[in-house]
């Protein structure tokens, strides 16, 4: 009522009725003055705004508040904290710091302050102008009237939550995973559709990986360990796998069952040999006498011009109370063949490349002053590619920085949703209605990021940064491995997820009903390399679980290496996931038959009737073995079926699914290059990279233009004290 009697009022001002609107403004004046005054100072501490209007930004009256956008006064956080969009800055960081984020995320701010009214109260209070609700209003009436929706059909409670909608987010987001893909990619992974699904394998056939049976980095003693995220040592340009010295070279994360011992292992054997008791085990890269603080994940590898092998590894310091503070490096191997075995002779140049810088990319340090409960740590596994003009640049798992931050103001985000109207407000709803969904889409900010490399191929450093590939903000928080090849004109970005580190909670638990997991693969295509990624398969499905995660057959950690001579085949590699004998006693975590995924002209994908032996890395002649196919019944050793999974006793019901089988013969690939033939000068001009930050990368937040940052500073004061005047004024009339 107050907000249409002020809007009559004010077309009585414009019709010229003057002095009706003087004599009430002089007895308001004189008769509410001091109950106005009261009224501001009592919530003078909460910042009212509106999205998309940064100039009607109302101050407070507190001299501590130098930029209103930047003050909460969150339930959950009694300290005294600036919060910029989610991202909380203690009072011992540098002012400096506090002025880049000023500057840089003022819209951001302003969603922040929407987050700390409605957590509190679950509305929004009237302090909002009829000016800012009548803005609000015409967007969303813009949208229900193109969707053929009554606004009359919500109740004002729903209609307050409604005006708090971002219809205009600018954040540069890359290509965004968004709550529509998220619950196809759910749905069909239920559906158990043969194009997506993992082939069954035949359990029987499983065997635990014989040069597992190795000492150990941290233990010193011969040990059955397990293995999981294993790569190649790849041609960093066609991603294929590289021939070094008549080898084929893989690394994998391994270590002792039941202990925190995570650390990279060199596997080798003859190139082409497809048989997984023919490979041997080099030891851990980095010698023995290792502890569980500090260890090395998942990464990347290829061969250096001179023979020796420059690895990219993930680094985990955690010392840090057991947390996992990771951090992207990079070292160079040295290997010599001695009595037909493989050793690492020296390591070189070891050394951290990137941890994130605050602004595109989480950091540490952010991450460690949220709620580590709940908030996903992510800045792992770099992936090594080399662009045909000769550059070499680093993806890697990352969750976004204070540019497109993770905070409650996500779910008011339109651009994250993706569906159509009704379906977006049906899941906008059902978010704010469940305290767990809410939670995980305010945490949720998986991304995958993109880095250049200095030209030093042995000892290289980041001479840029770029924007995310790929972002997820308020969908998930865990979007990892990622893998970019190029295959023909194509480059095709790979990454694997989890989806109950997603928010739609109510999506993943159908999943694990139906068939007992959640993973899946997710793939983007574009024409360059650093940008302009579209998901396959509409909605970035590429593959789905087929079983329950603590059967032997179990999968995950999916990696696609292109398969020589063919430009619309990748071999998807993968590990059993029985790590911790999930599976059963004596039975560890191992390589899984690899199978061939079809990359169709429409950019989607099939999964092909093509399996190999465990451990096969090269498609070949001799890869094909439809001895470790199976069907639902033999993916299952005898008693899985009735064996619950951690979360719940469940039935499966699981539906049978067949793979394609291609129409055109899979012909053996061509012998492979030897490893020394020179570099083909490309004819393809360089790719312009896309919004490279060209300013060194050092820790914590970037420096930003000085001329942007004043005028933005400048701005926003200004608007600030227009802010000031225009909400007393208003408070004053009314």
């Amino acid at each position: 009522m107050k907000q249409e009697y002020s809007a009559k009022r004010f077309k009585m001002y414009k019709k010229g009725k003057i002095w009706v609107y003087a004599s009430l403004t002089v007895a308001l004046v004189l008769g509410m003055n001091y109950f106005s005054m009261t009224s501001v100072s009592a919530d003078n501490q909460v910042v009212k705004t509106t999205k998309n209007d940064n100039s009607s930004v109302a101050v407070s009256n507190s001299a501590s508040t130098s930029a209103g956008a930047l003050t909460s006064n969150s339930a959950n956080d009694n300290s005294k904290t600036a919060i910029v969009a989610g991202m909380e800055l203690s009072e011992s960081t540098s002012t400096e710091a506090k002025k880049i984020n000023t500057s840089d995320t003022s819209k951001q701010g302003v969603n922040s302050t929407t987050q700390s009214t409605v957590t509190q109260s679950g509305e929004t209070k009237k302090e909002v102008t009829t000016s800012q609700s009548s803005i609000e209003s015409e967007n969303i009436n813009s949208v229900l009237k193109k969707a053929n929706i009554d606004i009359n059909s919500f109740t004002p409670d729903e209609i307050k939550l409604l005006n708090q909608i971002d219809f205009s987010n600018s954040a540069q987001a890359g290509t965004r995973l968004t709550y529509s893909d998220f619950r196809k990619i759910a749905d069909t992974l239920v559906a158990q559709d043969g194009k997506y699904a993992v082939p069954f394998f035949d359990a029987k056939q499983i065997q635990n990986f014989p040069a597992a049976y190795t000492k150990d980095a941290q233990t010193n003693t011969v040990e059955h360990l397990d293995i999981w995220d294993s790569w190649p040592v790849q041609n960093p340009t066609t991603g294929q796998v590289s021939n070094w010295n008549g080898y084929q070279l893989v690394m994998a994360m391994m270590g002792v069952p039941n202990q925190n011992d995570n650390h990279v292992y060199l596997l080798y054997n003859k190139y082409g040999d497809n048989e997984l008791s023919h490979w041997k085990n080099a030891g851990p890269i980095f010698g023995y006498n290792a502890t569980a603080v500090s260890q090395e994940w998942s990464g990347s590898s290829l061969v250096n011009p001179d023979g020796s092998v420059q690895v990219f590894y993930t680094q985990v310091d955690t010392s840090d109370a057991n947390l996992n503070h990771q951090k992207l490096a990079t070292a160079t191997l040295n290997l010599i063949e001695k009595d037909g075995e493989i050793v690492v002779d020296s390591v070189e140049n070891n050394h951290i490349l990137f941890e994130g810088d605050g602004y595109y990319y989480q950091s540490y340090n952010q991450w460690r002053a949220t709620n580590r409960g709940a908030d996903n740590i992510a800045m792992r596994d770099p992936h090594i590619i080399e662009d045909s003009d000769g550059s070499r640049y680093l993806a890697f798992e990352a969750a976004t920085g204070v540019q497109n931050y993770q905070g409650y103001n996500q779910i008011f985000n339109w651009k994250n949703y993706g569906g159509d109207t009704a379906q977006n407000l049906k899941d906008f709803f059902r978010l704010l209605s469940d305290e767990d969904m809410k939670s995980r889409a305010t945490w949720a900010n998986a991304a995958i990021g993109l880095l250049k490399l200095s030209d030093n191929d042995k000892n290289p450093t980041v001479s840029e940064l770029y924007t995310p590939l790929l972002t997820a903000n308020m969908v998930s928080d865990e979007i990892e491995r990622p893998d970019i090849i190029k295959i023909g004109d194509k480059y095709y970005l790979f990454a694997d997820t989890r989806l109950n580190r997603g928010s739609n909670d109510d999506a993943w638990q159908k999943a694990n009903l139906a068939v007992g997991d959640n993973v899946a693969m997710v793939g983007y295509v574009s024409d360059r390399l650093t940008g302009g990624y579209v998901p396959l398969n509409n909605s970035g499905v590429v593959l789905t679980s087929s079983v329950p995660a603590n059967w032997r057959t179990a999968t995950y950690s999916y990696y696609a290496v292109p398969v020589e001579g063919h430009s619309d085949r990748v071999l998807i590699t993968s590990y059993m996931t029985n790590r911790n004998y999930v599976a059963g006693d004596g039975m560890n975590s191992t390589w899984a038959p690899s199978f061939l995924l079809q990359l169709n002209s429409d950019n989607t994908t099939t999964v092909l009737a093509r399996t190999t032996k465990q451990g096969d890395w090269i498609w070949d002649d001799g890869s094909q073995d439809d001895s470790t196919m199976g069907t639902l019944d033999t993916s299952a050793l005898p008693g899985e079926k009735e064996k619950p999974v951690d979360w719940d006793l469940i039935g499966y019901g699981l539906h049978p699914h067949t793979p394609v089988t291609p129409l055109i013969p899979i012909m053996p690939n061509v012998p492979p290059v030897t490893p020394n033939v020179p570099p083909i000068t490309p004819n393809v001009p360089p790719i312009t990279p896309d919004t490279p930050t060209n300013t060194p990368v050092i820790p914590g937040l970037p420096i930003t233009d000085k001329d942007g940052k004043s005028v933005s500073a400048l701005g926003l004061l200004v608007a600030s004290l227009l802010g000031l005047v225009g909400v007393t004024r208003y408070r004053r009339m009314h």
